[in-house]
């Protein structure tokens, strides 16, 4: 019932961050050159922070069935800590430098493993 509601919470989130420029109202914060904080972006952090709070918290109330997941698939295991962790690390360069358009690659990583652990787990 939890991922029902965290996913939900955060296709609510990501609709908001998705809407173009031109509806997204004036600039809160300046981040760097092409990053910024509008109004709209502001509404949407609420329900994508919900929705991911929601999300671990299912994730870490199965983490002893995880844990088996893990413990009989270690190389799996690895790879999808490796490739969680390069989306992050994509995510947040991207945010400070000029990689400008690597965050969504990074974000498209770091969601899949996401996606793929709740799916694992909603399994087990």
């Amino acid at each position: 019932m939890l991922f029902r509601w965290g996913l939900g919470c955060l296709a609510v989130g990501l609709a908001m961050l998705a809407i173009p420029a031109s509806f997204e109202g004036p600039v809160l914060v300046e981040i760097s050159p092409g990053h910024a904080v509008a109004a709209a972006d502001a509404v949407g952090i609420l329900p994508l922070t919900i929705g991911s709070g929601l999300v671990y918290w299912a994730l870490w109330s199965r983490r002893f069935q995880l844990n088996s997941w893990v413990s009989s698939r270690p190389a799996t295991a690895l790879g999808a800590v490796f490739i969680s962790g390069l989306g992050l690390g994509l995510l947040l360069a991207s945010s400070f430098s000029s990689f400008f358009w690597w965050w969504a690659i990074g974000a498209a990583l770091f969601a899949a493993t996401v996606v793929a652990a709740s799916v694992v787990a909603a399994r087990v």
